[in-house]
């Protein structure tokens, strides 16, 4: 599987912004299933206790780009966390070597050919095949039913039962999962406010307000100066801002959904699929895209944003305070739920919500648990952390991003959803707020709701923070799909198949190339060519392979 580089550099710049700006990150289903063949972990002290004496474990690392994780004197071996973990949990973590991200997975793969495995290390999905099939790792089940802390369950659970699928082989759970964000980053829609003000436009509740929006903000001259030169809807090159308007009619793209008949299939060649792209046609044609749009990356979308070009953009929760903030500073945009064409809800598609890949335990290591606990004690730092001075020698201080030394992490579904459910009780109080209630706020926490009170107080500079955490803010929206279940994952967990492996690039690169088309003007009806093209170029192939996966798992 490849490195989901994307991904990871978004993740890794919201949790380096966040660590600069305010704080690094802190808040407040799947049961894994049973082995065929029970297995007792190695003695391991009771919950929270202490191993005495103290254990070694060795791994291996990656780093976040260029940022600095060490201060005067430190290094990989000899840091806050490898000192803290030592001290608190009596376990002495030694990492072999780094390397960026982008290195990982050949630099395993290397590892991995050289049979000198270390006793924990993080790996992709096609590797944890690889591994339990050669009989290398750790069955984790009874160690996670065991010893897994409330802690570690509860972010296994908010990640979704396709996440412990994905780590589970043979009715095995092989690996812990590295936790991601990609369910918090569905999209929502987001409008610039002083466009809507302008020309009197009602909020858009339906895909019909967003479409009617769309049209006055394309020929109205929201930006006053006189000229035609204003789009309804960002869009670029790969269509991946298009997903919230594919999902409102209910289309998904390239990923693996369920059929009326219960069995896999691919979203992208679905009926619905054919009736969102008729629609993008004719905002095409009615100038409601950028005529350009077809050769512009989301950095160029962004320069037209920044412009005063574009007042609409389906985007993450996130994206008030980046990149709008930076491209608008003297206009906010407010965010919305992704409206619906037809009145069913919207259900926003994401991928495997892991940030990497697997945890996993070389055979044979006497303390499998130990990465456990390790895990419950990143989680407690880096998101259930109240204290300040814990924060700036854990998380951040300065230019200096302690957290990427932990040798275990796994992110938090609904960090950012959290923090709006934490504020909202202090921000509805027309009462300042005691000091035993932001005592009980992690150090983000704190700073998100001083940034909202500047704000309010007529400090605009901030409208991106408290477009995220104020009362109705993105947040707040989040926390409104997760109370209705409104997420498509990918029901596709498996490594890719033989038939993905050897076809499924140039299948991607069509689909592209043929919605592409279709939106830019030619026949709608060559999305019906495109699906028997599909189908017989490997598609068929693939479907069977998904469900032969699907019925065994």
């Amino acid at each position: 599987m490849k490195l989901k580089r994307a991904s990871m550099a978004t993740t890794a710049s919201i949790l380096l912004a966040a660590s600069v700006l305010s704080a690094c990150s802190q808040s407040k289903e799947t049961e894994p299933p049973a082995s065929a063949q029970p297995k007792e972990s190695a003695a391991a002290p009771a919950t929270g206790g202490k191993y005495d004496p103290p254990i070694e474990l060795t791994s291996v690392n990656f780093t976040y780009g260029s940022s600095t994780k060490f201060g005067n004197g430190d290094d990989m071996n000899n840091n806050p966390w490898t000192r803290h973990l030592k001290d608190t949990l009596g376990i002495s973590v030694k990492t072999l070597w780094e390397v960026p991200s982008a290195e990982l997975e050949q630099k395993t793969n290397l590892l991995i050919a050289s049979g000198e495995l270390p006793d924990f290390f993080l790996v992709t999905a096609t590797q944890l095949v690889q591994l339990e099939k050669a009989n290398l790792i750790e069955d984790m089940t009874n160690v996670y039913k065991q010893h897994a802390p409330d802690n570690v369950k509860q972010v296994m659970e908010q990640a979704g039962k396709e996440v412990t699928e994905a780590a589970t082989i043979k009715g095995k759970l092989m690996g812990i999962p590295f936790t991601g964000v990609a369910k918090e980053s569905v999209p929502l829609l987001w409008v610039r406010e002083d466009w809507m003000k302008k020309l009197n436009l009602p909020e858009p509740k339906t895909m019909q307000d967003v479409l009617a929006i769309s049209e006055a903000f394309t020929n109205k001259d929201p930006d006053g100066n006189g000229k035609n030169d204003t789009f309804g809807l960002a869009m670029d090159k790969d269509l991946g801002l298009a997903g919230g308007l594919l999902n409102a009619y209910h289309a998904y793209r390239s990923i693996w959904v369920k059929d009326k008949n219960g069995q896999l299939a691919y979203s992208s060649v679905q009926p619905e699929m054919k009736t969102a792209l008729a629609k993008l046609q004719e905002m095409y044609k009615t100038g409601q895209l950028d005529k350009e749009f077809g050769v512009k990356n989301t950095a160029k979308v962004n320069e037209d944003i920044g412009s005063n070009k574009v007042g609409m953009m389906y985007s993450s929760l996130t994206a008030g305070i980046a990149p709008l903030a930076g491209l608008t500073k003297d206009a906010v945009w407010k965010p919305y739920p992704a409206p619906s064409a037809d009145g069913q809800p919207t259900l926003l598609q994401h991928p495997l919500n892991t940030f990497y890949g697997f945890w996993v335990v070389k055979k044979g290591t006497k303390h499998p648990e130990a990465v456990l606990k390790l895990a419950d004690e990143w989680i407690k730092l880096f998101y259930l952390n109240t204290s300040d001075d814990l924060f700036k020698k854990f998380n951040a201080d300065g230019s200096i991003s302690y957290w990427m030394n932990s040798p275990v992490k796994m992110y938090k579904s609904f960090k950012n959803a959290e923090i709006s459910t934490h504020l909202e009780p202090l921000l509805k109080s027309d009462k300042k707020p005691e000091a035993d209630q932001l005592a009980k706020l992690t150090p983000e926490e704190r700073q998100e709701y001083d940034y909202i009170q500047k704000y309010k107080a007529g400090d605009k500079s901030l409208w991106g923070w408290a477009s995220r955490s104020e009362i109705g803010g993105s947040g707040s929206i989040v926390n409104q799909y997760i109370k209705n279940n409104q997420f498509m994952p990918n029901l596709f967990t498996a490594p890719p198949t033989p038939a993905m492996v050897q076809k499924n690039a140039n299948l991607l690169k069509t689909e592209l190339e043929v919605f592409t088309k279709i939106i830019l003007g030619e026949s709608v009806d060559l999305f019906d060519q495109f699906v028997s093209d599909w189908k017989k170029l490997g598609g068929d192939e693939m479907t069977k392979e998904v469900n032969d996966w699907y019925k065994s798992k």
